[in-house]
């Protein structure tokens, strides 16, 4: 019966994903929110389900796959039933060894215990039928922001993560610290990487989010990766001139760099990682940058303002040189800015707050303070993808601490 009723549910799942697909392909689509999940009585609980659509692995939630936002506030109680409904065998390929299709939950970032039924992704960890019952205590002095969640099954996490296995998780409480975001418009956007390795339409989906033809830095290797936002590829994001919104950014890619700049307009910035900046500098509650790196799991809390109307405007990623071994990074646009009138009377521009608007945040400063796609693009880096596997089992602890060494604070998926 429990078969049949996986059967049937999949099948409606590549219906919709495939209708959603079609919206998505089409250039300058909305920016859609992720639907959300709240608390009652302190406790916030939902059903999640990973699943196979088209070829890819996928968060189902409410009979659709599409990752859930989960707002959750200290002190409360976040319950999910996670079940493992993907196919029995995989015909992938994972680290080492055929991919098993097991998969568990991590919950980036939020300061609970590592212990079952919590943020355990050692013990925790389901087959192909199996349940995962997870309780997680949300400690009342836990500080407000955003931090994400993703599978976290050793030697095939890479493969879920960049399949899209990953959503948002806000904790309540950012006005206590920043007041003028209460009554600011919200928008969680969840930019993740997708592959176009394999993809015919490779070429033209580099053209779509505008990747510049020549190389970026000096890594020898292709642009086989390209950013969707909310499951999206290049939406528009709805903004008035001088209108102030909240937005919250998190990296969700599996491996690679992101340095956000929005054209026109600094970002002024509320939190990095889930931290506020007034939770150890209450004087200085903000800061503005022109752009800002954050690397993948790393968040960006930023107050923006809308741009003159007069020039096309975007929010998009610069080029990021990660060295001759690296990763080809370039940049590129993520969304553009959709003008709207109804909401641009009352707001002004900012002037620059703590002092002149910072060129970018970079290591040392940055230390201080979908488009769910067709079965062609999840064949990804099955190559690549085994020789990271490899190369971690053996260097993932030295990897990690470089990484804390040059200030990204462990945000490495992996670490």
């Amino acid at each position: 019966m429990r078969n049949q009723v996986v059967k049937k549910t999949s099948l409606l799942l590549v219906i919709l994903t495939v209708l959603s697909l079609s919206a998505s392909v089409a250039q300058n689509a909305l920016l859609p929110d992720a639907p959300e999940v709240r608390s009652r009585h302190h406790v916030t609980r939902l059903s999640l389900h990973a699943v196979n659509v088209n070829g890819c692995d996928a968060f189902a939630f409410n009979d659709a796959a599409v990752p859930p936002l989960i707002r959750v506030s200290p002190g409360a109680i976040l319950k999910i039933d996670y079940f493992n409904d993907l196919p029995l065998h995989s015909p992938e390929h994972c680290a080492v060894e055929r991919c098993m299709d097991m998969t568990n939950l991590h919950f980036h970032g939020l300061a609970v215990s590592p212990n079952a039924p919590q943020d355990d992704v050692l013990d925790m960890m389901a087959k192909p039928g199996e349940v995962l019952h997870y309780e997680v205590r949300i400690p009342g002095d836990h500080p407000p922001g955003l931090f994400w969640y993703h599978t976290h099954p050793h030697g095939e996490s890479h493969r879920q993560t960049l399949d899209g296995m990953s959503g948002a998780i806000v904790i309540a409480g950012m006005e206590g610290y920043v007041p003028e975001v209460r009554h600011l418009r919200e928008r969680v956007l969840v930019v993740r990487g997708r592959s176009i390795e394999h993809d015919p339409r490779g070429d033209k989906l580099k053209r779509q989010v505008n990747v510049p033809p020549q190389k970026c830095g000096t890594g020898a290797d292709e642009v086989d990766e390209i950013f969707t936002v909310n499951g999206t590829i290049r939406p528009r994001i709805e903004i008035a001139p001088g209108e102030r919104k909240f937005w919250r950014i998190v990296n969700a890619s599996a491996d690679r760099y992101l340095d956000i700049q929005l054209d026109g307009t600094p970002l002024e910035i509320v939190a990095l990682d889930g931290m506020p900046l007034a939770y150890h500098d209450p004087e200085h509650p903000t800061r503005t940058a022109d752009h800002l790196l954050v690397v993948s799991a790393g968040r960006l809390e930023a107050i923006v303002t809308g741009p003159s109307a007069q020039a096309h405007a975007a929010l998009r990623t610069l080029c990021v040189d990660t060295g001759p071994a690296g990763d080809n990074n370039p940049g590129m646009v993520l969304a553009d800015l959709a003008f709207t009138q109804s909401e641009s009377k009352g707001f002004k521009p900012p002037a620059a707050r703590n002092g002149q608007s910072t060129p970018g945040l970079q290591t040392d400063e940055y230390r201080k303070i979908e488009e769910y796609g067709s079965g062609v693009h999840c064949s990804f880096h099955r190559r690549q993808e085994r020789f990271l596997h490899q190369w971690l089992e053996v260097h993932s602890r030295r990897a990690c601490d470089d990484q804390r060494s040059r200030g990204y604070i462990s945000t490495l998926a992996h670490c």
